[in-house]
């Protein structure tokens, strides 16, 4: 059954958001710290060693509707440790079934980073699992807003394939998936959009009362648009 699902997720996602695929389930009174980021490793100067960082805290309200504040850091060859945006989210969970859940999400970024206008950001969180394995599909509709925008509205597609306890019934495996197609209105050709896929080992631990987790993965662009290599992580601190 596993192998079957492999199979699958190859086979269908041509695996861009920011290296973080949500989950729709929200679990009241639930309040975290993270950290995560990406390093790139590529064959062009002006891409290889660019990185990021986000900073998020999160706390849910209620069983169904949780916030995000999130501070976006980036290293790039013209801007150095740049505070590229500040990002505020809203989830609201809508199906919440043995097997199956969904939610909406928005958000609105305050972009610091050049003269950009700033972004909203709308997405459909769709999870289906049981007790061994799940699949977290995210479809991603961003828009620049204000007197500095520019672009219609642009359509990213990421997947989260795992399977949990997979290694020594401690580490959990997943095959993770990020697609930036481009503006909707005019989808770019396919070497000119942004496609990467790999894999990602997760796990964590308890310690007085406090929840610590960690996932580290390797992500490998499909097209010239995309990096060659890139290596991603999240640490996150949970209290409940």
């Amino acid at each position: 059954m596993k192998l079957f699902f492999l199979i699958l997720f190859f086979k269908f996602s041509y695996l861009q958001a920011h290296h973080k695929i949500y989950s729709p389930k929200v679990e009241e009174g639930r309040q975290s710290f993270e950290w995560r980021g990406h390093f790139d490793v590529d064959d062009r100067n002006e891409e290889n060693k660019n990185h990021h960082h986000v900073l998020e805290t999160e706390y849910s309200w209620t069983s169904f509707w949780q916030s995000e504040l999130e501070f976006h850091i980036s290293d790039k060859e013209d801007t150095p440790l740049d505070w590229e945006k500040t990002e505020f989210q809203n989830q609201v969970q809508i199906f919440d079934f043995e097997n199956f859940a969904a939610a909406l999400y928005f958000s609105y970024n305050f972009v610091t980073e050049n003269s950009e206008g700033d972004e909203i950001e709308y997405k459909y969180l769709n999870e289906l699992y049981n007790d061994e394995l799940g699949l977290i599909t995210n479809f991603i509709f961003e828009k620049q807003v204000g007197s500095r925008a520019g672009g219609s509205t642009t359509f990213d597609l990421s997947n989260y394939f795992y399977i949990k306890e997979l290694f020594f019934e401690l580490i959990d495996f997943g095959l993770i998936g990020f697609s930036d197609f481009g503006e909707i209105s005019k989808f770019r050709v396919f070497g000119e959009q942004e496609h990467q896929y790999g894999f990602q080992l997760e796990s964590g631990f308890k310690l007085y009362d406090i929840d610590y987790e960690w996932a580290i993965g390797y992500l490998h662009g499909l097209t010239d648009a995309s990096a060659n290599h890139t290596i991603i992580w999240n640490f996150e601190v949970e209290f409940n």
